[in-house]
Formats: C-alpha cells, structure tokens, sequence
C-alpha cells in the first residue's frame, strides 16, 4: 500500500522496499510499484553489498550522507571536495552513485530498528523532474521508521509465538511471553494506525482547499459527540477519533482523474468513487483492535432514510459514529472553500443540514451538532 501511494500520489517512476531476510541474512525486494518498478527476482544485497554496508557503518564525517542518500546529494559531495579525491570515501561515494543510476534510483532512505538495518526504501524520480522537498524527505524518513518497527515486532512476535509453543509446560513463563506478544501486537496496529494517518493527512496536504479537512472534521466530530452525551469512555472515543481522521482512507486506491475531476461524475465512475468506502473497510482490517473504527468507516455514505450506500442501512442500524462523520463532514464541505466556488456562510449550511435532516442525516446528529457550533463559536 505505501509503494502503491508513494508512486501514484507523488507521481514517482518506481518505489520499492526492500527488506533483510533473516534467515538467509540478504535483502531481497518485499514490494516494487510504478511504471518502472524493480522486478521482485532481480535485486538481492549481501551484507558486503556496497549500498547495504554504507547504511549499516557509522562515520562521523559523512554521517549526515548516512540519514540518506540521493543522487544530487552525492554528486554534491563529489564535486565539493568533502572527501579527497583518492579517499576510500570518494571511491565509495562514486561507486554508490553508480549503483543508484543503474537501478534508476533518485533516492535511498534506510530503516533501522535499534542498531539493525531492517531494509531499504528506493524512490524513483519525479515524473516531473523536481526535486524532493526537505517536507517530503522528512515524510519519508517516518514512514521508513514505522516500517523498520513493524517489521522487528512481526518478527519478534512470530519468534515468540514459535518460542512459547515449545516451552508450554512453563506456565509462568508462557503467560509472561503471551503478556509481551499482546504488548507487541498492540504496539505493531498502533504502527499501522499511525502509518494511516500520515497517508491520509498527506493525501489531503496535496490540495491546497482540502488542506486540514480531516483534522477539523474530527474536532468538530468529538464535540458533536459530547452535545449528545454519548457518555465515551477512553477507548470509544479514540475509535471515534480513528473513524474521523480515517473515513476516506479508501480514496488512496481512487484513480486521480475521478477524485479530481472537476466535473460531474457519470455513473461508471460514482460506481468507482463509491468503493472508497469497501476499500477503506479493506485498509483497516490489519487494525484487529480498531474495528469499531472500520464500522464508522464503512457506514459513513449511509442516509437515515435507508437510500446511503454500500449496505443501505437505516436510522439505528447505522453506526452512531457513522452518522456523526456523515453530518460534519458535510457542513465542512459546504463551508471550505474550493477552486470552483467559495464555502458558503454558516448559517445557510445549518439550513441546509436540517433540510437534509430525517433523509440524509440523524436529526438528532444535525441538532446536537449546531447546538455545539453555537455554544463553541467555532469559526470555519
């Protein structure tokens, strides 16, 4: 899904990962997208490969080359002398800078958990030929971060499970195990859950008129929740949380000429533009512990009167959670701005969510809601 994102949403020539096999102690790629992705079965580094072995040495005095490494950035050091000529720095540098140009790589950005490099992400270049911004690197660096953890916790966890299976006769130990691969596991879908923020706020990042959307979307949503006095504990109220920020996730997998077509949609593509809510429920599977949230997710397109989509669903068979991202994210919509027409004031978007109220939304939703604008004194 991140190469899928990185290649697409960034208009790149490739994006792949590569990830150390343990057992075989080389790395080999996991995933490669794009229009001119790595095959799987053509890369495989050795830990004396010179790309493997510049990312796992520590040297003070190309540490920051070390962060990661992208063409212009060699080159950069080559042509301002920050190593001498007939250093074994240079040889390196100019060595790797082959090794990046025959992969048609613009950039490499290792991933390490503690002292360990767990893999490699590869970038292409921009279809655009712009360079990277420091934004965009700095974007990367976490993503690759998240990734290394998840990867480790995955790893230990499976090591844990195959441990603890041979050792069942130790009770104690066995519930002390079990207790660290709960706390793993957890810890891995709170990797997951954070991996999803970030592709979602990024995607709405890209349109200037979008841009803090689903941010203000939650905060209107959590406030919505407490007019009504829902009563939330901790743990409801961050899967309503994750339903706010979450419920258009979906539109990563949306091809760009319908999620930003200007125009009316004809019916081929709404039947396209609808399934971001089924892919969105298909993303969060991996989030075994935030299921409520996917629940949000896939109800927020249903209508009080039962014609919403994709289960048709009516009044109380929607998630409550559904029906508060359903009123909030239409009142943001109709206020924000857009390239093809101004928000429009809100009071005529309070009228418009009670004209609506008893078909498309829960009129008590829609109540609270304003009520809650009111005494807030938000401004949008």
């Amino acid at each position: 899904m991140i190469t899928r994102f990185l290649s697409k949403e960034l208009g790149l020539t490739h994006a792949a990962i590569l990830v150390l096999n343990p057992e075989k102690s080389h790395y080999t790629i996991f995933d490669s997208r794009g229009v001119k992705r790595i095959p799987r079965s053509l890369l495989r580094f050795d830990g004396q490969h010179p790309l493997v072995r510049w990312f796992r040495t520590k040297d003070k005095e190309t540490e920051s080359l070390r962060h990661y490494l992208s063409r212009d950035r060699i080159q950069a050091a080559l042509k301002n002398g920050h190593s001498p000529k007939h250093s074994g720095h240079h040889k390196e540098l100019e060595q790797l800078d082959r090794i990046l140009k025959d992969l048609r790589v613009g950039m490499a950005i290792p991933g390490h958990f503690k002292e360990a490099l767990v893999g490699i992400l590869l970038l292409g270049e921009k279809l655009s030929r712009r360079l990277f911004t420091q934004t965009e690197i700095h974007f990367f660096q976490t993503l690759v971060h998240d990734m290394a953890l998840a990867v480790k916790t995955t790893e230990y966890h499976q090591n844990l499970v195959q441990h603890n299976v041979e050792l069942v006769a130790k009770k104690s130990e066995l519930e002390d195990r079990l207790s660290e691969i709960e706390r793993l596991r957890k810890k891995e879908q709170e990797t997951y859950y954070q991996i999803m923020k970030s592709l979602a706020q990024q995607i709405h990042a890209k349109d200037p008129y979008t841009f803090g959307h689903i941010r203000q979307v939650e905060q209107l949503g959590l406030m919505t929740a407490d007019e009504m006095n829902l009563g939330l504990d901790a743990k409801r109220r961050a899967m309503l949380s994750a339903g706010l920020l979450l419920h258009d996730v979906g539109k990563i997998g949306i091809p760009d000429n319908i999620l930003k077509k200007p125009a009316s949609l004809d019916p081929d593509e709404w039947k396209i533009m609808r399934s971001h809510v089924e892919k969105g429920v298909k993303i969060l599977e991996p989030l075994t512990d935030f299921q409520e949230a996917a629940e949000i997710v896939h109800g927020h397109h249903e209508r009080w009167d039962g014609t919403g989509y994709p289960r048709r669903l009516k009044k109380n068979e929607i998630p409550t959670g559904s029906r508060i991202v359903s009123v909030v994210d239409a009142f943001h919509a109709i206020v924000s701005n857009r390239c093809y027409r101004e928000g429009r004031p809100m009071q005529e978007a309070f009228d418009e969510l009670r004209r609506c109220a008893r078909t498309q939304f829960d009129p008590d939703v829609v109540d609270a809601f304003i009520e809650g604008m009111k005494k807030s004194k938000k401004v949008i």
